[in-house]
C-alpha cells in the first residue's frame, strides 16, 4: 500500500481497476471495526467510579472555586474507563488548582494526589499545600510620552486600590487596573490605554511588583453635543439637564451623571450617551445622546383590602411632559368605607434653579372614619429641592377650609399653614428596602386667620432601618420608630382631622384604623402626642415567595408629652408576601396582645402592595 504525500504523484496502473481504490474500501471497513469494537467494550465496561476530596482548603468560597476547575468534579459523572485515564484526569487538576492558587497569590503551592483502590468508590484525595501567600510589593506607573504633565497621575497606589503590603490577588490588579484607566478618564483623557501590564512575583521576598505602562492619548474638552430621537420634549429642556458645556475638560464621571439625569426624569424609555471616536475643533470631543420617549400619558388604578377599613380603590391618570418640558400633572381620586376624594397635582422641574421643583395641588375629600367626619378643600404650594442624591428639603404655603363633626359638634376651620418637609433616603428600593435606611421630619405651623386666632405647630418624625442578616437565603432585620407632637393649644381646639390616632395597617397592626388612641364614650378623639414602634423579620424564600414575622406597638396620647401612663398597645403577627416585578404583595394578619373587651376584634388582615414601611 502506498500512501501519498501531499505534492507527490499518484501511481497508475496500465489495467484493471485501481487497487487504491480497493484499499480505500479496506481501510473504511478496518477503522469501522476498530470503533464498533470500542463501543461495545466501553458499553460492557461502566468505568471506574470515584470520588474526590480536597484536604488542606478551609476557605468555602476557595474550596467552591477549587471544585469550578477540577476536571475530576466536572466531570464525576462521566467516569473513565480504567484506573490509568483517572490518574491522568487527577494529574491535569493539579495544574488547574495551581493556575487558581497563583491567582490568589499563592505561588509556592504544592499539591499531593492520593488515589485509594480499597475504596468503594475510588477516593481521589487531593492534598493541597498553599504555602504562605504573596502581597503586592512595588506598583509603578510608566508612560509611552516622555513628558507628561506634573499631577495627572496617581500620587499613591492606593487611589486606585492597590496598597504594598496587601495580599496579593489577580481580581485586585485588574480592578486596579479599570481604576487606573477611570482615574485619567476623569481628568480629561477619554482615550486612554495600558499598552502593558508586568505582574512580577519575587518568591524569595513573597511579593509581587506590578507596572503598568500607560498611553494616556491626547487630553480633550467636550465638543458639540447632538441629540436624537426628541419628539415632544423640548431639546433645550434637555440640553439645560446635560451637566457640561461645550469646552470644560472632559469627564466620565459628567458622561455618567447626564446618563443618570436623563433616565431619572421618566420621559425616556432609553437613553445612550455616546462619545465619538476622534478629536475635532482644537481638541473638542463630539457628544451625541440618543434617546427613545416613552409614552408621557398613562392610567393606573389599585386596589386594597383591610377588615377594619374594608375595600378600597384608587385611580389616577398622569402626563409626564404637558408642557414639554417634564411638567407632570396628575389626576387622582380614592375611594373607601372611610375616604372619598379627589385631587389634582402639577409639578413642574427646575424651578428658578436647577434640581428644584414648583409643586401644586389642590383637593377635596370627605373623610369619615369611627373618630369623626370631615369635609375639607385643601390648596397648596411648595418649592422642593434636592440637596444632595439622598437628601431633599421642602417648604411652602397651604391653606385649608374644612367642616369637621364629633360628638354631634359641628366646627369650621378655615387654616393657613406653612409647612416644612425633610427626607433623607438611603434605602435600596422604594416597595421593597433591603438595606439603608429613611428619615423624615415634618414641622407644620397653623394658623387661624379669623376671630378665633388659633394657633399650634405639629410636628413629626419617623426613622426607619433596614439590615440584611444572610443574603442566600435574605434574612432582612426592619425596624421603625414614629414620634408625633402638637403644641400651642388646648387637644379639643385643635381639629379632630389634625390629632394623632393610632391603630390600622400602617400603624400598628392587629388594632382597627385609629382605635389606639384616648377614647370619650367610646369614641377615639386623638391625642396631642403618638408613639409608634415597629419590628419585622423578612425572610424570602426562592425567588418569589416571603414570610414575615412582626411586631407593632405604640399609642397617641392626650398630651404633647408622650406619657407612658396610658399605656403601649402591641400587635403582633405573620404576613406572605408573593414579589412581583412591580413590588412585593403583601398579605398581613395582625392579632392584639393587648385586646380590649368589647373594642378590638381578634385578629385584623392587610392586603396591599408593598412592605409594611
Amino acid at each position: 500500500m502506498h500512501i501519498i504525500l501531499p505534492g507527490e504523484k499518484q501511481p497508475t496502473s496500465a489495467s484493471g481497476p485501481s487497487l487504491s481504490f480497493f484499499g480505500f474500501l479496506w481501510l473504511i471497513m478496518f477503522y469501522g471495526y476498530l470503533i464498533l469494537s470500542a463501543s461495545l467494550v466501553s458499553a460492557s465496561q461502566p468505568g471506574v467510579t470515584y470520588t474526590a476530596i480536597f484536604e488542606g482548603v478551609s476557605d468555602k468560597s476557595l474550596l467552591s472555586e477549587i471544585n469550578a476547575v477540577c476536571d475530576s468534579v466536572k466531570l464525576k459523572d462521566r467516569p473513565p474507563a480504567s484506573i490509568n485515564l483517572l490518574q491522568a484526569r487527577a494529574a491535569g487538576d493539579i495544574q488547574n488548582i495551581k493556575q487558581l492558587l497563583r491567582t490568589k497569590g499563592y505561588f509556592k503551592s504544592t499539591i499531593d494526589i492520593d488515589i485509594d483502590l480499597e475504596k468503594e468508590p475510588v477516593l481521589v484525595t487531593f492534598r493541597i499545600f498553599k504555602g504562605p501567600r504573596f502581597v503586592l510589593g512595588v506598583i509603578d506607573f510608566m508612560f509611552t510620552e516622555r513628558e507628561f504633565p506634573s499631577g495627572l497621575r496617581p500620587s499613591d497606589p492606593g487611589e486606585i486600590g492597590l496598597l504594598s503590603g496587601k495580599p496579593f490577588t489577580a481580581g485586585s490588579v485588574l480592578n486596579g487596573q479599570e481604576e487606573l484607566l477611570l482615574f485619567f478618564r476623569r481628568r480629561g483623557f477619554p482615550f486612554v490605554k495600558i499598552e502593558n501590564r508586568e505582574v512580577v512575583a519575587d518568591h524569595k521576598d513573597e511579593t509581587v511588583d506590578v507596572i503598568f505602562q500607560i498611553d494616556t492619548g491626547p487630553a480633550a474638552q467636550f465638543g458639540n453635543t447632538v441629540i436624537t430621537g426628541l419628539v415632544s420634549v423640548d431639546r433645550s429642556f434637555v440640553l439645560d439637564k446635560i451637566p457640561w458645556k461645550k469646552g470644560d475638560s472632559y469627564d466620565s464621571d459628567l458622561v455618567t451623571e447626564a446618563w443618570d439625569i436623563l433616565t431619572g426624569l421618566g420621559l425616556f424609555s432609553t437613553v445612550r450617551v455616546i462619545e465619538g471616536g476622534s478629536l475635532v475643533d482644537n481638541g473638542g470631543l463630539p457628544m451625541t445622546i440618543e434617546v427613545t420617549e416613552r409614552k408621557h400619558k398613562s392610567f393606573s388604578a389599585g386596589v386594597k383590602y383591610v377588615t377594619d377599613e374594608g375595600p378600597g380603590v384608587d385611580i389616577s391618570w398622569e402626563h409626564r411632559n404637558i408642557f414639554h418640558h417634564g411638567e407632570r400633572f396628575t389626576a387622582y381620586a380614592e375611594l373607601s368605607d372611610f375616604t372619598m376624594s379627589a385631587e389634582g397635582r402639577f409639578r413642574k422641574p427646575d424651578f428658578l434653579a436647577r434640581d428644584q421643583f414648583l409643586r401644586l395641588s389642590l383637593r377635596a375629600a370627605k373623610d369619615n372614619p369611627d373618630a369623626y367626619t370631615s369635609k375639607s378643600v385643601i390648596s397648596s404650594a411648595f418649592v422642593d429641592r434636592d440637596l444632595t442624591e439622598n437628601l431633599n428639603v421642602s417648604g411652602g404655603i397651604s391653606f385649608k377650609s374644612s367642616r369637621v363633626e364629633q360628638f354631634e359638634a359641628v366646627d369650621s376651620f378655615n387654616m393657613i399653614s406653612l409647612p416644612f418637609y425633610c427626607d433623607w433616603d438611603t434605602s435600596d428600593d422604594f416597595l421593597d428596602p433591603g438595606r439603608g435606611g429613611r428619615f423624615a421630619l415634618e414641622i407644620t405651623p397653623f394658623f387661624e386667620p379669623s376671630g378665633s386666632g388659633l394657633f399650634f405647630t405639629k410636628g413629626l418624625g419617623s426613622y426607619r432601618r433596614y439590615l440584611q442578616i444572610y443574603s442566600k437565603p435574605s434574612v432582612i432585620l426592619a425596624g421603625s420608630v414614629k414620634i408625633g407632637i402638637i403644641k400651642g393649644a388646648y387637644r379639643d381646639e385643635v381639629p379632630a382631622d389634625e390629632r394623632f390616632y393610632a391603630g390600622g395597617g400602617g400603624s400598628i397592626r392587629g388594632y382597627a384604623f385609629q382605635s389606639v388612641s384616648p377614647f370619650s364614650g367610646g369614641t377615639p378623639v386623638g391625642g396631642k402626642s403618638l408613639l409608634e414602634l415597629s419590628m419585622e423579620i423578612r425572610l424570602r424564600m426562592l425567588n418569589r415567595y416571603g414570610l414575615v414575622a412582626f411586631l407593632d406597638g405604640g399609642n397617641a396620647f392626650t398630651g404633647s408629652l408622650l406619657s407612658f401612663d396610658e399605656h403601649l398597645r402591641w400587635g403582633a403577627g405573620l404576613g406572605l408576601r408573593f414579589f412581583t416585578p412591580v413590588g412585593p404583595f403583601r398579605f398581613d394578619i395582625g392579632i392584639p396582645l393587648n385586646r380590649r373587651q368589647g373594642l378590638d376584634d381578634s385578629f385584623q388582615i392587610y392586603i396591599s402592595l408593598g412592605q409594611a414601611f
